[in-house]
């Protein structure tokens, strides 16, 4: 079997689970979403041999193509979904909004932005730097997606109690995010653009939007900490960051050239 027949296979376990996400909202009963979550955890399963075929047939870790990044976010996503779902029981409006974004991920994948062609990487990728920035990223970026469903159904609820834990929720997923981000967007980038390029920093559009996307981070937890910014101001904030780091993904490879565009 070939890779794109896992990748093939998960995508279609990414669209059941979507849909028991969406029965879930207009039922009153918790299975719909417990089987939309472990339906999420079996297509990142399924998709793990993909990755596994892909990486052993470029010699490498796949992550240096649209077509790689966008289904491995998709992959970590499932993981974290299941964390949070189990370890904070988040609502089904949080776990609908999670499953549609890390589908939405994935289904880029089969259109024609990201090719699905396996291609040794440019030189300036052979390196395992590349990977620890590439991982590291990812995987905050990911905790940033369950951070933004959080803070938009706080805007739509009234309950105060469920307000206060959507907000907490938001807090939280971006205080385990944030480290996550910086080790791999600001510390392993720089060290692999000195490897790759001679220079730790150059200000290329990629470089220039990742640090805009710490800085409103890192000013969402400055503002909880330091001026005891609570509920709406809060999530909001969390909100703008969120679609400022889907520019920084998709938008400045395709709308700004730069060291990085060949991402």
């Amino acid at each position: 079997m070939s890779d794109i027949t896992f990748y093939s296979l998960s995508f279609f376990i990414y669209l059941i689970s979507l849909i028991f996400s969406i029965i879930s909202l207009f039922s009153k009963k918790d299975m719909f979403t417990k089987y939309s979550v472990y339906l999420l955890l079996l297509a990142g399963i399924v998709e793990t041999p993909g990755l596994i075929l892909r990486g052993i047939q470029m010699k490498f870790f796949p992550i240096t193509s649209t077509f790689e990044a966008v289904t491995f976010i998709a992959w970590i996503g499932t993981f974290v979904v299941f964390y949070f779902y189990k370890k904070y029981n988040i609502d089904k409006q949080i776990v609908f909004i999670s499953i549609l974004v890390l589908t939405a991920f994935f289904a880029i994948s089969s259109s024609p932005l990201a090719s699905s062609d396996i291609n040794p990487p440019v030189p300036a990728l052979q390196s395992y730097w590349l990977v620890l920035h590439v991982t590291f990223a990812f995987i905050g970026e990911v905790f940033f997606i369950i951070s933004f469903a959080s803070a938009i159904v706080y805007l739509f609820t009234k309950d105060y109690n469920k307000k206060n834990k959507f907000d907490n929720i938001t807090y939280k997923s971006i205080l385990i995010g944030f480290p996550f981000f910086t080790l791999g967007a600001l510390i392993f980038g720089a060290i692999w653009a000195k490897y790759s390029w001679g220079r730790f920093w150059s200000w290329d559009p990629k470089e220039t939007w990742s640090l805009i996307t710490w800085f409103f981070y890192a000013g969402y937890l400055h503002s909880r900490y330091i001026m005891s910014w609570k509920g709406k101001k809060s999530v909001i904030l969390a909100i703008i960051a969120f679609f400022i780091m889907i520019f920084t993904f998709f938008g400045v490879n395709y709308l700004l050239y730069g060291l990085h565009s060949y991402a």
